[in-house]
């Protein structure tokens, strides 16, 4: 026989001993049917002396050694239960009845499996048992309390229960009657099982093709500071000329060719010679007028912003280009 004196609850700890004494049949020594011979010279007290002094010796081993001190002088094994069931098991203390109520209500999942919360869970409700015996005077009265006792404690159960088990628990609670608390464990293990298939069946999603810009890491090309780009830029423009195709790279948008500074659309057309620089002159007054540096010489010569018409005016609707306009 073996049973290690790590076990701290005294209640596991008689129960696994009355397990193992059970097997071997000795489990009178203890409850006090096997009673002490009173002839002494006899065999059968032999037999029993023997018996008890291994049992004694059994338990004493079983216990930590400084509980062991408190019942080492006692000779029998029925006074050795007896002590220790005083001392520890804590039956009618209402103290521990208090304490034990308050640990099941406040018992929670959290991240322990369904099994694991079951087992701590029954655990408590044995002590409980323990310290607060049903005590009723007929069979049928016991009956019918404990099937009370066993729906509150299937309430208490899917009560401590994860979220992720919201739904399975909504449709127990919906039926007209709860389930025995064998069922109600049953039907959630099963649920635990079904949720972590979903989760490992769960593909992670591919990354899509096109991804929100981070402004933070980006470079202004006006200033050259990070944080911004060009069209949100708050200090003064520079020149931008000969930066990939259409220089002023923060202008307006819709330009033809190269070179267009995308301010206005300055195809002219003139009947006389001349006009064409006039025309010139004035743009440059209305770019220094506005101050945009960006804008200025913009029309490289007459061959894209001016048309003349003093000759070919008869074929003047034929020979007009709008795609040069």
């Amino acid at each position: 026989m073996k049973l290690s004196w790590k076990v701290k609850n005294y209640l596991s700890w008689s129960r696994r001993a009355l397990l193992i004494l059970r097997t071997k049949g000795l489990e009178g020594f203890v409850s006090g049917e096997a009673e002490e011979p009173g002839d002494k010279k006899t065999s059968e007290w032999r037999t029993w002396s023997s018996t008890n002094s291994l049992i004694v010796a059994w338990l004493l081993n079983s216990l930590s050694p400084t509980i062991a001190a408190t019942v080492e002088t006692i000779s029998t094994a029925t006074e050795v239960w007896k002590t220790l069931s005083k001392l520890y098991s804590g039956e009618g203390n209402v103290m521990l009845i208090a304490e034990t109520e308050e640990r099941v209500g406040e018992l929670r999942q959290g991240e322990n499996s369904v099994m694991e919360y079951v087992a701590e869970l029954q655990r408590l409700w044995a002590d409980l048992d323990h310290y607060d015996p049903l005590d009723l005077p007929h069979a049928d009265c016991i009956a019918a309390a404990r099937k009370w006792i066993e729906r509150r404690r299937v309430m208490q159960f899917l009560k401590g229960l994860n979220s992720e088990f919201e739904a399975r628990r909504a449709t127990l609670f919906h039926q007209p009657t709860l389930p025995a608390l064998e069922d109600a464990i049953a039907a959630m293990a099963q649920e635990e099982v079904r949720l972590k298939l979903m989760k490992n069946n769960t593909t992670t999603p591919s990354h899509p093709a096109f991804i929100a810009t981070d402004y933070k890491s980006r470079e202004c090309f006006n200033c050259g500071e990070k944080g911004h780009l060009i069209r949100s830029c708050t200090a003064p423009r520079r020149n931008m000329r000969g930066r990939g195709r259409g220089y002023n790279r923060g202008g307006l948008r819709g330009g033809r060719g190269r070179g267009y500074s995308g301010g206005q659309r300055a195809n002219v057309a003139v009947s006389e010679e001349g006009s064409s620089l006039a025309t010139q002159e004035e743009s440059k007054k209305r770019t220094e007028s506005t101050g945009d540096k960006d804008h200025e010489d913009c029309s490289y010569g007459n061959f894209a912003h001016f048309v003349s018409t003093d000759e070919g005016e008869a074929n003047g609707e034929e020979a007009w280009d709008w795609n040069q306009a």
